[in-house]
Parts: C-alpha cells; structure tokens; sequence
C-alpha cells in the first residue's frame, strides 16, 4: 500500500474475524450534479509469492486447520508468483450505505492487479433528504478477489438442465 496523501489510512478490520477491511475517504469532489467521486490516499499493488500462503496457513491458523482439514491431510502451498490466477482487490459499498442515501456507480469495483495509482470511488446520492459522506468517513470495504482462467466455447445449443430455459422466478417462489 502506497500514501498519496498524509491523512490516507491504511485499510484495516473493525473485527479480527471480518471479512473486508475498511477504507477511508481523504478527498470528496462533486463531478457532476450529485455524483460525488471520494479518493481513498492509497494505491495498492498485489505482491505475488509462496511466503502469502505460508504466512497465513502455518504461523496464523495452525490450530483452526487441524478442525477444518481432516487427521492426515497436509495443506498444499500454492505459488502465486507463477500461478495463472488473476489477483484484484475488489471495492464494495459498506453495509450501512443505505444510511446515506448513496449508491456506489458500478455497484462493485475492481482494482486490476496492474493499476496501481490512487485509488477512488464514484457514488451516486439519490436521496438528497439524506447525509452523503464527507471526508475521513468510512466508505467503502476492500478485500482481494481471485479469477481462474476459463476458456468459453461456443455451442450451437445447451445441454438440458432441471431449470432449463426458464428465467427469473423459475422456481415459483
């Protein structure tokens, strides 16, 4: 994680046992009539390696393992370094945005493992009776994403499937 400004804060858990880490707004901007785009101060770039893996599986969760893998089994370590996975680190609106009345612009963003200047968020404030975020607020959770590499192939039709072709609300629920 690189500072581009001296209030940037470096993402980090309200819980040990949360799943994202919580990143701050440094900058607000109005870009156009209610689109407001707020820089996080922070550029990330994904370090690829065995040591990751190790780190976390042998030092931090030895005995957690030992419930979860059955007697016998050692876990494997994998070299990211020279896998085909692609690594991104994944912005999502907090939990509690519906508090605000805003709306992240593309619900979900990806940090693509190569971009590594600043990073910032686009939200939309749809409900103007509402507070937006201001700086040093809490804007957003971050957390790392994997894509495994798939090949498509065209088809001239599917195979049959039990839901087949049927659409939204095909369960009848």
């Amino acid at each position: 994680t690189l500072k581009f400004h001296p209030d940037a804060r470096i993402p980090e858990k309200a819980y040990d046992k949360d799943f994202c880490y919580d990143v701050y707004a440094v900058s607000e901007e109005e870009i156009a009539p209610n689109v407001w785009r707020y820089g996080l101060g922070l550029g990330f770039q994904i370090e690829r390696g065995t040591e990751l893996y190790d780190e976390i599986v042998k030092t931090r969760y030895d005995e957690s393992l030992k419930r979860v893998i059955p007697y016998g089994v050692q876990p494997r370590f994998i070299d990211f370094s020279a896998s085909p996975l692609n690594l991104s680190i994944d912005f999502r609106p907090r939990s509690s945005v519906w508090k605000t009345g805003m709306v992240l612009s593309n619900c979900e963003g990806t940090i693509d493992e190569g971009y590594i200047n600043e990073t910032s968020a686009v939200f939309y404030h749809v409900m103007s009776n509402m507070p937006r975020y201001r700086v040093g607020d809490k804007i957003g959770q971050i957390k790392i994403g994997i894509t495994f590499p798939i090949e498509f192939k065209e088809v001239e039709e599917f195979a049959e499937t039990d839901r087949g072709m049927r659409g939204y609300g095909s369960s009848g629920q």
